[in-house]
């Protein structure tokens, strides 16, 4: 009988022989602890991620009591009936994509890129040779955090505050679990943000930035008020760095303990770009990403009920060998474009080309600072399941 359970300090540490172990004995399982199916293969995982027909990433668009409590708590939360990139789909997500989508192009991302390496370098130099240090506290999560404050465009003596507003509002409004005191201090923080903001929309900021292209549409008359601008712009500046300081350590952590291979990028850094994708691969931060049956329906012959959760295992579709031979070794040269980190169908990540800069110039700034990189102890996970991301990783660099 197969088994799961991902709260395990076991599979925090390690989950792939776990993945693998399920993947072969139940592909898609159905997980009483987690009162969830939970897809292994890297075909059902694509099909849940591309289908958002019969599975969405709204639970309050299926029934049941899940779905029950999502309306009531929405009904509640600051800006919890507001339309978010996370939420909606069809017409309504492409025309939010419409509005932000020019500030994550790759285009857009080539003009900030020597900006993203600016800020690799000055961190750099503040990292330690030769003694231990925690890479996340000095590198991982201040570059992602510090390219996203700038790329959101706020006003500059208002931007940190900003941040800490709209982050207030997000984790109020996506948690059913949020008490009363939590919820106050959204509702204060949505005030406070609005008036900072509302001045500078009506003032129409210029540059590619999330809050330019808000203003924009303000401007323009596409349908934002004040609440669908906080809406998005608490999306936006809160999702995108964890994940992406997670896709920084993991590349480290796999790569200190692979010298062959860490050698072989400081010989051959035109090989970076492409090792990002089998990094992503490698080691997911996005470990589990979420949906819910719609509708009726099977998946690999298994009959999913409407309003069931769907945990899409980006980690083990990454390390199918249907997908990709040889999948726990890290191989540099294979393409591995096809890797779930980023997701896949109409909810793709909006931010991927941005990420993968960030992740590209800050493993070229490492290896070009360093000549070997080395655990000092092995990484530290906190109990998320759905992303990967050390909250601790010692290394020691020369």
């Amino acid at each position: 009988m197969a088994f799961f359970d991902p709260t395990r300090p076991s599979y925090r540490a390690n989950p792939y022989p776990a993945l693998a172990q399920l993947r072969r004995d139940d592909p898609v399982h159905w997980s009483a602890g987690l009162k969830a199916w939970v897809p292994t293969r890297y075909a059902e995982c694509s099909e849940v991620l591309h289908d958002g027909r019969r599975f969405t990433t709204d639970p309050a668009l299926t029934e049941g009591a899940r779905a029950e409590a999502i309306i009531a708590h929405r009904a509640s939360a600051p800006l919890g009936t507001v339309p978010t990139l996370g939420t909606t789909s069809g017409e309504a997500h492409r025309e939010l994509r419409r509005i932000v989508n020019p500030v994550f192009a790759p285009a857009a991302v080539r003009k900030v890129t020597p900006d993203i390496v600016s800020a690799v370098g000055r961190l750099l130099e503040r990292l330690p040779t030769g003694e231990a240090f925690d890479l996340m506290e000095t590198f991982a999560n201040p570059l992602p955090k510090h390219v996203m404050l700038g790329l959101m465009g706020f006003p500059e003596t208002e931007a940190n505050h900003l941040q800490r507003l709209l982050s207030t509002i997000e984790v109020a409004r996506s948690n059913p679990r949020s008490v009363p005191a939590t919820m106050a201090a959204a509702r204060s923080a949505q005030a406070e943000a609005a008036a900072i903001l509302e001045p500078h929309l009506a003032g129409g900021p210029s540059g590619e930035t999330v809050l330019g292209a808000l203003a924009r549409s303000w401007e323009n008359g596409g349908g934002m008020g004040i609440d669908e601008v906080l809406s998005v712009a608490a999306h936006i500046a809160t999702v995108g760095s964890d994940p992406t300081s997670g896709a920084i350590a993991n590349a480290v952590a796999a790569l200190a303990t692979d010298g062959e291979t860490q050698e072989r990028l400081r010989r051959e850094p035109r090989q970076m770009r492409n090792a990002t994708h089998e990094l992503l691969r490698y080691d997911s931060p996005a470990h589990i990403t979420p949906r819910f049956a719609a509708v009726d329906t099977e998946l690999a012959g298994k009959r999913v009920r409407r309003g069931d959760a769907v945990l899409a295992m980006v980690g083990a579709a990454n390390r199918d060998p249907a997908a990709f031979p040889r999948p726990d070794e890290i191989d540099i040269e294979r393409d591995a474009r096809r890797q779930l980190g980023f997701g896949q169908g109409e909810h793709i990540c909006l931010g991927a080309p941005l990420a993968l800069a960030i992740l590209e110039s800050a493993l070229s700034g490492l290896f070009r600072r360093f000549t070997r990189i080395e655990l000092a102890a092995a990484p530290e996970y906190g109990p998320s399941i759905e992303l990967r991301v050390p909250d601790r990783l010692l290394i020691r660099c020369e």
